[in-house]
């Protein structure tokens, strides 16, 4: 299991969780529950445990987190076209070329609420983003038309 080898290799584990097209998550069951409890068990470290209570336990079974994702602007993604992405499972917007990205983008991306991220499965995301709970309020609407 590469759970055992990392360990054996000295390297840290964690352990996250798959998304689909749009950087979501439905909840685990079965086989599939039973073996994201072991690999966590062997996993052991604070991040894991850090990530688990902080956004991942939520997403397991099937309830939303309340947070503030703050793609676009306390991170970004930057695909191989050079172009600026809210993040790497939502790409397509604001798809503005990197020499092209202002502090009015960021500023903008900070305030700007998003439709996916209630069930976003990011991890570094959720973890960049955990001291944002006592920041202000997003006020901007998600332009991404959805459904």
């Amino acid at each position: 299991m590469i759970v055992k080898h990392a360990k054996d290799y000295g390297f840290s584990r964690t352990l996250g969780l798959l998304h689909d097209e749009h950087g979501i998550h439905n909840p685990l069951k079965g086989i599939h529950l039973a073996k994201y409890k072991e690999i966590f068990k062997q996993a052991k470290s604070w991040s894991q445990w850090f990530s688990y209570f902080l956004f991942q336990r939520n997403i397991i079974e099937g309830r939303a987190n309340n947070w503030k994702c703050r793609a676009g602007a306390r991170y970004f993604y930057v695909c191989e076209h050079g172009l600026v992405h809210w993040c790497s499972q939502q790409q397509g917007y604001p798809a503005v070329p990197l020499e092209e990205y202002t502090v009015d983008d960021i500023r903008r991306e900070y305030d700007t609420m998003k439709n996916g991220s209630p069930l976003c499965t990011v991890n570094c995301a959720h973890i960049m983003s955990c001291l944002d709970r006592w920041r202000s309020k997003q006020t901007l609407a998600d332009p991404i038309k959805t459904g």
